[in-house]
């Protein structure tokens, strides 16, 4: 679990004891910065993951504040890309209505037709993001058709990826 707004005199030991209350505490660590000092936020397991949903139902409160616990998502899970790449795409087409257009395949929480910086134009090519981080079913859908052309469509696998996309030459 990532546990948010811990006070700075909050201690790991202190920490494991206010959640043992939910489960055994396999591990508990308050980030500190280089000079030692408290970041004031914290990850934490229980032996049983089952306990988190303890934690998840009530308001928490710890040396004087309330605290913020939230599921932690595993590394590995949070890199998995929720952005696709589009490409193929007409001139006409804006980051508006591209949105408009993913919006059928799930909750679209970014949209952008990359434009050149010079004329404004489109370099047909964009990058839509979706709520969902399971886009894979959707990178099985047929032929997609935007304003009468056919587009394609991939995965972002990494910022590294898309920042390597979308500093393409014009």
């Amino acid at each position: 679990m990532f546990i948010g707004g811990l006070n700075w005199d909050t201690t790991d030991e202190s920490l494991r004891n206010y959640f043992s209350q939910f489960g055994k505490v396999d591990a508990c660590t308050i980030m500190r910065d280089a000079a030692g000092r408290s970041r004031c936020f914290a990850f934490l397991t229980f032996e049983d993951p089952a306990s988190v949903n303890a934690v998840m139902v009530r308001e928490h409160f710890l040396d004087g504040k309330i605290i913020d616990p939230k599921r932690a998502i595993p590394r590995q899970e949070h890199q998995r890309a929720t952005k696709l790449f589009i490409g193929g795409l007409p001139g006409s087409v804006t980051s508006e209505s591209m949105r408009d257009f993913f919006s059928q395949f799930g909750k679209v929480i970014d949209s952008t037709v990359m434009l050149d910086r010079e004329t404004g134009r489109s370099k047909g090519f964009g990058f839509v993001s979706f709520e969902d981080t399971d886009v894979t079913p959707f990178l099985g859908f047929g032929k997609l058709e935007i304003d009468g052309k056919l587009v394609s469509r991939g995965q972002v696998l990494s910022r590294h990826h898309a920042d390597w996309w979308m500093n393409l030459p014009d």
